[in-house]
């Protein structure tokens, strides 16, 4: 079928639109079956189920942030519909993987003697080695044909993957939920876990196929464009170790310091709170090939333009889901699992504050994954890893989880958080990034404003029920939404936004 021939405003509607779709049939069944896996195999094996996450989380710095310089270097021979060089390209990116994918099962299972010092818990559970090789069988499925859904991605198509991924997850979804409640069994859940990754992967590869014909030639990539690759692989590798620090070890901490279980209660909030970052990110990742190519083709001057108006989206979607999740989840959590699942107060603060930093730096992350500002940055994200896990166990030992949740957002506020915006600033805008610090003081404000609006009509309602749950959700969404588009109605980022989804909703 060829290239893509869309806008970027086109492409980036489809794909955020096909992708939030998705993950919206995805939730509800997850909500559902969450609450039966806990009645009828218990929170033990849920904590089970998120610590072994966390270990494959870490292990997925192996593939030495490959996938970044490759969806990186597709950029450009895709705006300048280059087919030879993309199918030598995505054939040699095959190899790398294969290569990946067998050294994340030998290391994988070389950790399996060693379960016993961060698994913690009362009762020692049967099979425990058995579940966790099937995590790293599903780990290594998940690299088989990734090269090709790059290809798809980098080519502003992801609504193709989307469309794959909503079947194939409530598939699975379905069947899990079938078999935790028939015959109560972990073992049949964690199959069907594997079964979904390389269902998906089969039929992402056979969709490229047919949108890409040349991808079945047989060209090869000269040693210098390889050795350039490989550079490109090495600036974003201390990155990637980085981000798997960062992000893959609180369940593993939580488990050795204060209790396995006690994972499987955080991982409830996790859900939540991972969706709802998850449809944030998939509005921004749907724009990210886009902003790769707006790089490529486009003035600094246009670049900020884009950026600023993201920036504006992120702050007001970060204003609703901050208040929303302050006021709403403890009664959510009860409603859905029951008031014995309840985290203390304190640590839901520590989520918010934590979730908060992500939507914030949305923009600035897209804007990063499309220009591949990983050398910049690689040993600012490692410090940030460092001293979240020192933070992490400091706290952790004074606070127990609040104390691991709230190190994650220090270290972040500490390092990354000012210095990524600084690079991106002078580097790609040739400005001074003073404003992006201002903006982001004033949006902290608005947000603590709107946080003490809501807080009486929210408390007066004294019911626990849904329809009370319902009415706080609505005196959330109107005060907040109110007061943001009071502060953006007259800027030139929201005319820029609202221009852009009329142009959406009006095409032909």
């Amino acid at each position: 079928m060829g290239f893509n021939a869309d806008s970027r405003t086109v492409n980036a509607g489809k794909n955020a639109a096909s992708a939030i779709a998705n993950r919206l049939a995805v939730l509800l069944l997850t909500f559902l079956s969450r609450k039966f896996f806990i009645q009828y195999i218990g929170v033990a094996y849920l904590g089970v189920n998120g610590l072994f996450s966390n270990i494959l989380t870490l292990l997925s710095m192996a593939d030495l942030g490959l996938g970044t310089a490759m969806n990186v270097s597709l950029y450009r021979p895709i705006a300048e519909n280059d087919e030879k060089k993309l199918s030598a390209m995505l054939r040699y990116f095959r190899s790398l993987y294969l290569v990946i994918a067998m050294g994340v099962t030998c290391v994988g299972l070389a950790l399996t003697p060693f379960l016993g010092h961060i698994v913690n818990m009362d009762q020692k559970m049967p099979y425990l080695s058995a579940y966790y090789v099937i995590f790293v069988l599903k780990s290594a499925a998940s690299y088989l044909f990734i090269y090709k859904a790059s290809m798809v991605r980098a080519d502003q198509k992801s609504y193709l993957i989307n469309k794959i991924e909503v079947y194939v997850n409530i598939g699975k979804i379905v069947l899990q939920f079938l078999a935790v409640v028939t015959i109560h069994s972990y073992f049949a859940f964690l199959l069907l876990d594997v079964a979904a990754v390389v269902a998906q992967n089969v039929l992402v590869s056979r969709a490229a196929d047919r949108q890409y014909a040349f991808l079945r030639e047989k060209n090869e990539l000269s040693e210098g464009e390889k050795k350039r690759i490989f550079t490109d692989a090495s600036s974003a590798f201390l990155y990637k170790i980085a981000w798997s620090l960062l992000n893959g070890t609180d369940n593993i901490l939580m488990s050795a310091m204060i209790g396995t279980v006690y994972v499987g209660y955080y991982s409830n909030y996790y859900t939540i709170t991972n969706n709802l970052e998850t449809f944030v990110a998939l509005l921004f990742t749907s724009l990210t090939a886009g902003v790769g190519n707006l790089v490529a083709t486009a003035a600094p001057e246009r670049r900020y333009r884009t950026f600023r108006s993201m920036q504006m989206a992120s702050f007001w979607i970060c204003g609703n889901v901050s208040v929303c999740l302050l006021y709403l989840t403890q009664d959510f959590m009860a409603l859905w699992l029951g008031e014995g699942m309840l985290l203390d107060g304190l640590t839901l603060a520590a989520i918010v504050l934590n979730v908060f930093f992500s939507i914030c730096m949305r923009p600035v992350w897209t804007f990063r994954e499309g220009t591949g500002m990983y050398r910049q940055i690689r040993y600012i994200m490692f410090a940030t890893a460092v001293l979240n896990l020192a933070l992490s166990v400091i706290l952790g030992r004074i606070m127990g989880i609040s104390g691991i949740v709230l190190a994650t957002s220090v270290s972040k506020a500490a390092t990354y958080f000012w210095y990524e915006p600084n690079l991106l600033y002078r580097k790609f805008f040739g400005k001074s990034p003073a404003s992006y610090y201002v903006g982001h003081l004033k949006n902290f404000g608005l947000l603590a404003v709107c946080i003490g609006l809501c807080y009486v009509p929210v408390k007066r309602i004294r019911g626990s029920g849904a329809v009370h749950w319902a009415a706080k959700a609505l005196i959330c969404i109107v005060i907040v939404n109110a007061a943001y588009f009071l502060r953006y109605c007259r800027t030139e980022e929201f005319l820029d936004v609202k221009g852009k989804a009329m142009r959406f909703l009006h095409r032909e």
